[in-house]
Formats: structure tokens, C-alpha cells, sequence
């Protein structure tokens, strides 16, 4: 076996893994109501709906007159 061949089962291993178990693997984690991970997503989420909230009432007046 060469360093191809090994690099190619490698890969095809580590793509196995990611559509495979850490697929499996971050559903539980999210799953789970107490999880880290599912509460900073949460919290992503929620800032990044806020940010736009801001924008557009920011540009309400935009919104209103310029707009017809």
C-alpha cells in the first residue's frame, strides 16, 4: 500500500463518519434540552432575528415614504 492508497481510504472513512455517526451524534446533542451545544444555537438564532429586527425598524421610515 502506497500513500495514495491510504490517503483515499482515509478520506472515504472520514466521509462515512460525517454523514454516518456525526450526523447521529449532533441530533442527540441537540436533542438534549440541558446541551451546551443546543443553547448557544438557540442564542445564535435569536441574535441573528433581533440583528434584523433592528435593521428594519431602523429603516422603518424607508419602509414607509419611499416604497410605493
Amino acid at each position: 500500500m502506497n500513500r495514495i492508497e491510504v490517503k483515499e481510504i482515509i478520506d472515504s472513512e472520514i466521509k462515512k463518519f460525517v454523514n454516518d455517526a456525526l450526523d447521529k451524534e449532533i441530533k442527540k446533542i441537540l436533542h438534549n434540552t440541558n446541551s451546551a451545544t443546543r443553547n448557544e444555537l438557540i442564542l445564535t438564532i435569536k441574535n441573528s432575528i433581533e440583528a434584523v429586527y433592528k435593521v428594519l425598524w431602523q429603516k422603518r421610515d424607508f419602509w414607509k415614504t419611499d416604497i410605493k
